[in-house]
C-alpha cells in the first residue's frame, strides 16, 4: 500500500515520500510523541505478495538490528501496520556520494576520508558476519556534517543465514558487482572489497574500471578485462593509491585485500606519501548520462586571510594530529596541516579539526584534550 502525506502509521505521521529503491519505498515521517523526524521504509506494493521479498525485508531488519556503527544508517523500530511490515530508520539529511561526485570535484583526501569511514563500517559489519553485497555510490550517503552512512542492506546476507537466492542467480548492481557474484557464487567480505574498489575508482577518476554498453558486456568486462591503472586516468593520484585500488579489483578474491581493515591500513599508509599535496587536488566529476555538473568552486576562497608559515609553525601540529588520530586515524596529520593556515588561533584549529570526528561524544573528548 502507498501512504499519503499526513496519514498516521502507528505512532508516526507521514511527511513526504523520499523515493523508491529496488525493494522498498521510503518516506519521511515524524514520531507523534518525540516529534523526531525519521525515515520509514516499506516494501513496494508489487513486492508485498512475493514470499522471497518479504523474507529479504525481514532479514534486512534483523541484520540492521544487530548493527550499531556511526557510519551505518541505524534501525530505530519495526512493526506491522495493517498486516504490512514497517521499518523505521535514521533520517539522513544529505546526499549520496554519487550525487556529490556528479555535482562537484572533490579533493582526493576528502574521498579517502570517506573511504576510511566506508571501510570502517564494512569491517564492523564483516566481523559480525554481515556482507552488504550492494556497495555503490548511491548506497553511500553523506550527511551535512560530511559523515558517511551506509544504507540499503536489502540484499545483505548474514554469515549463518540461509541463502535466499537460487544458485547461479545474481544479486547486486552490475556495474559494481564482483566477478564471483556475476558467476553466481556466494558473496563474501572480499566481494564487498571489490565493490568498494569499483566505487573509489569511479569517484577518483570519473570512469568505471569496466567497459560495456550492455549488462552482458559489463559482466564480461568484470570477468575478463584488467582495468587501466587509476593513475593513468587521473595523473594526480599517488602511485600507492593506484596500486591499492588495483589490488582491491583483482579478479580472484584471494588476491584482493583479505579484510576491510587491511584495505583501510593500505589507504592510511598513503597519508605520509604525497597525500598532503593531494589534499588540494580535485578529482574529475562522474560522467553520468543526462547530468550536467556545475563548474567546480573551491571552498573558502577569499573567505579569510591565510596564516603565514611562521604563524602556522607556532601551532603544536604534531600534538594536535596525534590527538585527532585517535578518532579518525593517520589521515589526521593531513587534515590538521590543511586546516592550520586557515585558523587564527589554536582554539579555532581545534574546533575545525573536531568537525572531522563523527561522534559528538568523541568531538567533546578531543576538544577537552586541548587542556592536557
Amino acid at each position: 500500500m502507498a501512504f499519503e502525506t499526513g496519514q498516521r502509521v502507528g505512532d508516526y505521521e507521514v511527511i513526504r515520500a523520499l523515493g523508491a529503491g529496488g525493494l522498498g519505498q521510503v518516506y519521511e515521517v515524524r514520531h507523534m510523541i518525540s516529534q523526531r523526524s525519521e525515515a520509514m521504509k516499506i516494501l513496494l506494493p508489487g513486492q508485498i505478495a512475493t514470499e522471497e521479498m518479504g523474507e529479504r525485508f525481514r532479514r534486512e531488519i534483523q541484520l540492521l538490528g544487530a548493527l550499531n556503527h556511526p557510519h551505518i544508517a541505524a534501525l530505530h523500530n519495526a512493526f506491522y501496520f495493517d498486516g504490512q511490515l514497517i521499518m523505521i530508520m535514521e533520517l539522513i539529511d544529505g546526499e549520496t556520494l554519487r550525487a556529490k561526485a556528479a555535482r562537484m570535484r572533490m579533493p582526493i583526501a576528502e574521498i579517502l576520508q570517506y573511504s576510511g569511514q566506508i571501510l570502517s563500517a564494512l569491517d564492523y559489519a564483516h566481523t559480525r558476519g554481515v556482507v552488504h553485497r550492494d556497495i555503490k555510490p548511491s548506497n553511500i550517503m553523506l550527511t551535512r556534517e560530511n559523515h558517511v552512512k551506509l544504507v540499503d542492506f536489502g540484499v545483505a546476507i548474514g554469515e549463518h543465514a540461509a541463502e535466499l537466492t537460487a544458485p547461479g542467480f545474481m544479486v547486486g548492481s552490475v556495474n559494481y558487482m564482483s566477478p564471483e557474484q556475476i558467476t553466481g557464487d556466494k558473496a563474501t567480505r572480499r566481494s564487498d572489497i571489490y565493490s568498494v574498489g569499483v566505487t573509489l575508482y569511479e569517484v577518483l577518476t570519473g570512469y568505471l574500471p569496466v567497459n560495456g554498453n550492455s549488462n552482458m558486456e559489463i559482466m564480461r568486462s568484470h570477468l575478463n578485462d584488467r582495468p587501466a591503472p587509476p593513475m593513468t586516468r587521473n595523473r594526480q593520484l599517488p602511485e600507492r593509491l593506484s596500486d591499492a585500488l588495483m589490488k582491491s579489483l583483482e579478479k580472484a578474491p584471494e588476491e584482493r585485500f583479505a579484510t576491510a581493515q587491511e584495505f583501510l591500513t593500505a589507504l592510511n599508509a598513503i597519508s605520509g606519501t604525497g597525500l598532503q599535496d593531494a589534499y588540494s587536488v580535485e578529482t574529475t566529476p562522474l560522467h553520468i548520462p543526462g547530468s550536467s555538473a556545475p563548474s567546480p568552486q573551491r571552498k573558502g576562497s577569499g573567505s579569510q586571510p591565510m596564516q603565514t608559515p611562521s604563524q602556522v609553525a607556532q601551532f603544536p601540529l604534531d600534538d594536535i594530529s596525534r590527538k585527532l588520530a585517535v578518532y579518525i586515524g593517520p589521515i589526521a596529520k593531513v587534515v590538521v596541516r590543511k586546516l592550520a593556515p586557515k585558523c587564527t588561533d589554536i582554539d579555532q584549529l581545534y574546533k575545525e579539526a573536531a568537525t572531522h570526528i563523527s561522534s559528538e561524544k568523541d568531538r567533546q573528548k578531543f576538544l577537552q584534550s586541548k587542556r592536557h
